[in-house]
């Protein structure tokens, strides 16, 4: 009886654990832009980029097009807290910045992720990602 109650707590506290993650869940993205290597801002829509991705308790990937051409894709894991949501990619379409963790800075409004990632103080990406049900 002891033990059916302990197990029962064990399964009962693993199975909400993906419940508080705000992350898990399939992706769609809204809008975004970034800032290139002249410094300029280029916005999402003028490139046609398109992209979904994929949260487990533990791991992401994404695919990313741009006007119906493979732009990007990536998969790895992935760690959060309160304000930050870092990404560790382990395989990526592309080559990886400063020691490959991705560090953005988030909040959550309803359906709606907005993330921004910050180099030397400057955004350098913003991006706002829409719940999939």
């Amino acid at each position: 009886m002891k033990f059916g109650f302990i197990l029962l707590t064990v399964i009962v506290s693993f199975s909400s654990l993906g419940q508080d993650n705000p992350f898990q869940g399939t992706w769609q993205l809204v809008s975004g832009e970034y800032i290139d290597k002249d410094s300029k801002t280029i916005n999402y829509d003028s490139l046609g980029i398109s992209s979904q991705k994929v949260i487990s308790n533990k791991h992401f990937s994404f695919v990313s097009m741009a006007k119906g051409k493979f732009w990007a894709a990536g998969t790895g894991s992935y760690t959060y807290d309160k304000t930050n949501y870092n990404e560790t990619p382990k395989y990526a379409s592309y080559p990886l910045e400063g020691g490959g963790t991705y560090t953005f800075s988030y909040e959550m409004k309803g359906d709606n992720w907005h993330n921004s990632r910050y180099r030397d103080g400057k955004r350098v990406e913003y991006e706002v990602w829409q719940r999939v049900n």
